[in-house]
C-alpha cells in the first residue's frame, strides 16, 4: 500500500500551548471504543477523573466540555493532562490524528493536514512554492493501522473501474491547471471547472442567464445558514460578511480588493489545490467528480467573501495572519463534520446557483 502525503506533511508539529485557537477548545471530543475501554480501566484518582468527565449517548463516547468550551483535561497552561499523566500513546484517536485526515482508495492511503489548524495554515500559506506530494511505502513508514480497520469501501459502480483507475491522472491534470501561474487565478478557476465539467459530462442549458453578483452572494449565505452552526467565531464572521455587503456594492468591493497589493493569488491557488487534494478522490466512491470541483470553488468563493470584508475592516490591509485566520475559521466550521459535507455536496450539486455556468459567473 502507498501512503501519499503533501511535501509539508513532515514539517508539521503541534505547537500545543502556543496555539491561539486550540483544537481542545470549542469542539466536542469523541472517544473511540479502544480508548474508552482503556480510560475506564485506569485506576486511582486520575482514573476516577476520566470516568467523571466521560459521557455516553447513542452508543458514542465523549468528554464533558467545561462551560467555557475547554476540554476537561486541558490545564490552565493549555497542555493536556492525559498526555502528562499517561503519555502520548494514551490519547484517543481524535486527539492523536487531528489535524490529519485520511482518504483511502484502491491500494493508496492519502493523508494530509487541515487548515482548521492555524499552524498548518502558517506552513501552507507562508510557502510561495507550488504544493507537491510524495509517495511512501507504508511498511517503511511504520504507521500503525489500528485506526483504519473499517470495512473497505468499493468504488460506487463496478462498471466505473476504468474511470476510477484514471482519477489520479485526472486530479494531476486538475492541479496542473490550478498551478499554472502564467494565467490569473480567475482564468485558472474557469479552466478547472470546465475541465471537471467535461469529466462529469454535464450539459448546461445554453439559454440559461447569469444572475447579479449579490444574488449569488445571498444564495451562498443561505446555503451555509441551513447548516448546523458549531462555532461562535464562524457565526460572528458570517454576520459581519452579511452586514458588510448590505451596505457595499459587491462588485466594487471585490474589484478594489483584487486590485490591491494585498490580493495574493498564490494563497488562493493553495486553497484550491488543498480542496482538490482533500476531496477529489472521494469520487472513487460516488463517481461525482464535478461535485468535488464545485465544492472547491464554493469554498473559495465563501473564503474570498470573508477576505474582502476583513480587508476593509483592517483599513484596506490583508496579511498572512488574516489569510490563516479566515481559512481556519471556514475549515473548522465546515470540514470536520461528514454530515455537513454531505449536505453541502447535495446542495451544491442541485442548486442552480452552483451549476458550472453560474459558478463561472461568480469568479
Amino acid at each position: 500500500m502507498i501512503l501519499r502525503v503533501p511535501s509539508y506533511y513532515k514539517t508539521f508539529q503541534c505547537i500545543a500551548d502556543k496555539c491561539e485557537h486550540s483544537c481542545c477548545i470549542g469542539w466536542e471530543i469523541d472517544i473511540d471504543e479502544d480508548s474508552y475501554d482503556y480510560y475506564m480501566g485506569i485506576e486511582g484518582a486520575f482514573g476516577e477523573r476520566l470516568k467523571e468527565q466521560t459521557v455516553t449517548g447513542d452508543g458514542e463516547h465523549s468528554f464533558v466540555l467545561r462551560k467555557n468550551g475547554w476540554c476537561p483535561f486541558l490545564d490552565q497552561n493549555k497542555l493536556c493532562d492525559i498526555y502528562s499523566e499517561l503519555g502520548e500513546e494514551a490519547l484517543c484517536e481524535v486527539c492523536t490524528e487531528y489535524p490529519r485526515f485520511v482518504v483511502e482508495y484502491g491500494d493508496v492511503r492519502e493523508k494530509s493536514l487541515s487548515v482548521s489548524c492555524e499552524e498548518v495554515g502558517r506552513i501552507i500559506f507562508s510557502d510561495e512554492g507550488k504544493m507537491s506530494y510524495e509517495d511512501i511505502e507504508l511498511p517503511d513508514l511504520g504507521i500503525e493501522d489500528e485506526f483504519y480497520e473499517d470495512e473497505e469501501e468499493e468504488p460506487f459502480e463496478e462498471d466505473m473501474e476504468e474511470f476510477c483507475s484514471h482519477l489520479e491522472e485526472y486530479r494531476t491534470q486538475a492541479v496542473a491547471i490550478l498551478q499554472n501561474r502564467e494565467k490569473s487565478i480567475d482564468d485558472r478557476i474557469r479552466e478547472y471547472l470546465k475541465f471537471c465539467e467535461k469529466l462529469q459530462n454535464v450539459v448546461e442549458n445554453p439559454e440559461e442567464e447569469l444572475w447579479e453578483p449579490m444574488e449569488y452572494f445571498h444564495v451562498r449565505m443561505e446555503t451555509f445558514d441551513e447548516l448546523e452552526n458549531v462555532n461562535e467565531e464562524w457565526m460572528e464572521v458570517k454576520q459581519r460578511v452579511r452586514d458588510f455587503f448590505e451596505t457595499h456594492s459587491y462588485t466594487e468591493a471585490l474589484e478594489e480588493y483584487k486590485k490591491s497589493g494585498d490580493y495574493n493569488e498564490i494563497w488562493y491557488e493553495h486553497i484550491l489545490v488543498y480542496f482538490t487534494y482533500r476531496y477529489f478522490m472521494r469520487a472513487w466512491y460516488d463517481g461525482n467528480v464535478l461535485a468535488k470541483a464545485q465544492f472547491a470553488i464554493v469554498g473559495f468563493l465563501v473564503i474570498r467573501d470573508m477576505d474582502i470584508v476583513r480587508y476593509f475592516a483592517n483599513g484596506k490591509s490583508f496579511k498572512l495572519d488574516d489569510r490563516i485566520a479566515n481559512a481556519r475559521i471556514f475549515s473548522r466550521e465546515v470540514e470536520h463534520s461528514e454530515e455537513t459535507l454531505e449536505i453541502l455536496e447535495d446542495d451544491i450539486s442541485f442548486d442552480e446557483a452552483f451549476h458550472v455556468k453560474h459558478l463561472l459567473g461568480q469568479i
